[in-house]
């Protein structure tokens, strides 16, 4: 009997079509198998009975790192004119441009080194020891070097190496059989070393490296998705060096570890943090510090946080500079703001004569891809759920999988928002997003979008696809770069139809979208967002119902004067928030010729504009307990808050001493006049750490409260929550664990960022129930 089977999902650029043959030669299946577009298309000749089972196994046994979808099943008489007539055993054939256009292709992200690639890479008998970009079928980049698909190593920037003859051998049987990036010290991308010293190069050029990196240098390194700048953790002249050089001034750093055993040193490691450490992803985890456990780290790597970005190496060159070095600083290779650097000419314009070299290597990287963050958080039923601050390298550009259809034929592309921006493609059952890119006050950000979406309609076919209908979306803001760059592409675009989701609204559908929610509460908490009547949301209580939604609850808006100062200075904030409540500001906090520009620009509407964001009143609520009174990066004032009140319950028994000081008036519209006046009269005499726990109870116990009068009144009793304040574990514990004893059922973001980075997502699933209407 005959069979065509065609295989759904990541199964592409992870040895696949290798797997295949070996299975059918296990079950005795003649036939062949070839990439067709994003799908494995494989036709066999055996027993139904063994054929069955090789179907079977396709999925179940599937190779390590795959996402198998579907797989189709369909016998065919044997003079069906599919392939050759006749077959003698098991072969894998040249792929196909064809594709399949009811869906989007679906392609694996770059895969972290692999157990059996590490142990060859410090194996001195295998012959590619210490060969830096060491990979096989199962690892190694490949969104990051695709042309396009099907992938194969002609459409990737591997195309310009041709294979030696061991690699050859090699490329046709083993674990290396048809690895597109497959090559070694003789014939693959080697490694390079710039000098900016007039020391000779060593011939080796990672050792020479290292040897920078432990006396203090700062070396540029070729990472598998863009330049990284590389420093020794326990040097606290060479981390402020970097933070120059960067224009980082707080923000702590990320820090890469040799193995788990030097993490669990100074991090506490529960089973899932561990498991996502060493995935093949291998994101930035963010871990908490163990208590009163010297760290053997510069003060000025991580500062104030309580909590280490701790990750491992991703490919070999990591792990060789690692083994000697230890812990390492590998932060992006850029300036703060600026777009990962993926061109050696580039680099080494930008940072020729600033650090003291470049280690690099002769591929081309096609696209920048910065590390994910994860952060491992408890539901309240004591399970460990991973949550996304940062979507890139090792998951983009998987999709998201929808539990229904996206309207027939209908193609989305949404633009997302301006800080932290992704872009999206939606289309059948799934959303791709892209990458984080970053904010898109940045010209770099700004083109950088512009050419990856023109790369994902190349890579993903989009020109080929089914669709009868193109809707686009962008936020509501008139004066986001993310919004103009939407409305010209639809100029551009003859068959688009521009559409606008609310930038909160899409906040919960990115929930919603994670969990096939209809309908829901949904609570956004954010710093900013422009709103239906046109002044600053961001602390929004939505009654949502299919794609529309009505805000029935929010913060009582306070005047604050400035935008882009007002959001980083808190004494601004707390100062406008005083006034807006009639309580008389510190001078600690403003000093009087200060006070009295505010209040004049507030009083004669200059410069000032309407603000419900919660993401304010944290930051008015850290000034006014003197924790942190300026944002030098995005959060840094709430994160201070948060901390102060997680120092404070680990070693006391936490209450609530600011119980019933937040009011909920008729309209549902929040006072904190009365939680303001009394943070003042304490912040002089009561722990500091109480009061910043006690804020975070009051603002939980606000949501619970406004929930229970939401569901009075519309009957639901599904929660959603999302917004950059939800970053927040502690306030998002304490929201989860009031409403499910009040019997509500909880949902937040898991598989895409709670901030801005899932705002692309939301679009598309909002706009798409929108169509159903």
């Amino acid at each position: 009997m005959r069979a065509l089977i065609r295989v759904t999902g990541a199964v592409q650029g992870i040895g696949y079509r290798p797997f295949v043959a070996e299975l059918a030669t296990k079950y005795k299946l003649n036939g062949e198998v070839k990439n067709l577009g994003g799908i494995v298309e494989i036709i066999v000749d055996g027993d139904v009975k063994d054929i069955r089972i090789f179907a079977d196994k396709l999925k179940t046994s599937a190779p390590s790192g795959s996402i198998v979808i579907k797989i189709s099943l369909e016998y065919q008489e044997e003079n069906e004119p599919e392939g050759p007539s006749d077959f003698s055993g098991f072969r894998i054939v040249e792929s196909s441009e064809d594709t399949d256009n009811s869906y989007l292709p679906v392609f694996p992200p770059d895969i972290g080194i692999c157990t059996e690639c590490k142990s060859e890479l410090f194996n001195f008998k295998d012959r590619r020891y210490r060969y830096p970009l060491i990979s096989c079928a199962s690892c190694g980049p490949r969104f990051s070097i695709l042309k396009q698909l099907p992938y194969d190593r002609e459409t990737t920037s591997m195309d310009v190496f041709l294979m030696c003859p061991e690699c050859s051998k090699e490329y046709r049987i083993g674990r290396r059989r048809h690895a597109q990036t497959i090559s070694c010290h003789y014939c693959g991308p080697q490694m390079k070393y710039i000098s900016f010293d007039n020391n000779k190069d060593s011939e080796d050029p990672v050792n020479r490296a290292i040897e920078i990196i432990r006396n203090g240098g700062i070396v540029g390194l070729k990472g598998v998705g863009g330049y990284q700048l590389v420093a020794d953790p326990k040097n606290y002249n060479t981390v402020k060096r970097l933070r120059e050089i960067k224009g980082r001034e707080q923000k702590p750093f990320a820090v890469m570890f040799n193995s788990v055993e030097d993490i669990r040193k100074i991090c506490n490691l529960s089973p899932m943090e561990e498991s996502y450490l060493t995935s093949s992803a291998r994101p930035i985890v963010l871990l908490d510090k163990k208590k009163n456990n010297h760290i053997a780290f510069a003060e000025n790597v991580c500062g104030f946080s309580k909590q280490i970005g701790a990750f491992l190496p991703a490919t070999g060159v990591h792990s060789l500079l690692t083994e000697k070095l230890g812990a390492i600083i590998a932060t992006s290779g850029n300036n703060s703001g600026e777009p990962m650097i993926t061109s050696d000419k580039e680099f080494l314009s930008e940072f020729n004569g600033r650090i003291d070299g470049i280690l690099y290597y002769d591929r081309d990287i096609l696209r920048p891809l910065d590390d994910s963050v994860i952060q491992i958080v408890k539901s309240i039923d004591g399970k460990e759920i991973p949550r996304f601050i940062r979507r890139a390298r090792g998951y983009v550009p998987l999709p998201i999988f929808l539990s229904a259809q996206l309207e027939d034929k209908v193609l989305y592309q949404s633009f997302g928002a301006d800080l932290k921006n992704t872009f999206a493609i939606g289309y059948g059952d799934s959303i791709i997003p892209s990458q984080f890119l970053g904010d898109m006050e940045s010209y770099g950000i700004l083109k950088l979008q512009k050419k990856e979406l023109d790369e994902f309609e190349h890579i993903f076919k989009i020109s080929s696809l089914n669709y009868q209908k193109r809707v686009v979306i962008s936020d509501m803001h008139p004066g986001y770069y993310s919004s103009e760059l939407a409305r010209n592409f639809v100029n551009k675009i003859r068959d688009a139809s521009l559409m606008q989701i609310q930038h909160h609204h899409a906040h919960i559908g990115s929930v919603m979208a994670e969990y096939g929610l209809k309908e829901c509460i949904g609570i956004a908490f954010d710093g900013t967002g422009y709103g239906l009547d046109m002044t600053i949301w961001g602390s929004e209580f939505l009654v949502c119902k299919g794609g529309s939604f009505e805000r029935v609850a929010h913060l009582k808006p306070v005047r604050i004067v400035g935008q882009d100062e007002g959001m980083k200075n808190a004494a601004i904030a707390a100062a406008c928030y005083m006034n807006e409540y009639g309580l008389e500001v510190p001078g600690d906090i403003l000093k009087p010729d200060d006070l009295y520009l505010i209040k004049a620009a507030i009083q004669n509407n200059i410069n000032a504009f309407s603000n419900a964001g919660m993401g304010r009143l944290f930051d008015a609520v850290s000034c006014i307990l003197r924790i942190c009174n300026y944002n030098s990066y995005e959060g840094e004032c709430a994160i201070k808050l948060q901390n102060s009140a997680e120092e404070y319950c680990e070693d006391h028994d936490a209450y609530n001493i600011l119980k019933d000081t937040v009011t909920i008036e008729d309209s549902l519209e929040i006072n904190v006049g009365e939680l303001l006046a009394t943070l003042l009269k304490l912040r002089n005499s009561a722990d500091i750490g109480l009061i910043a726990y006690s804020f975070h109870c009051e603002i939980a116990e606000t949501v619970k409260n406004i929930c229970i009068e939401i569901r009075k009144k519309y009957g639901l009793n599904t929660v959603c929550l999302s917004g950059g304040v939800f970053a927040n574990r502690l306030l998002l514990s304490m929201c989860e664990k009031l409403l499910c004893n009040s019997d509500f059922v909880v949902y937040y973001n898991s598989i895409l960022p709670s901030n801005d980075g899932g705002i692309s997502t939301g679009q598309i699933y909002l706009a798409d129930l929108l169509q159903e209407r």
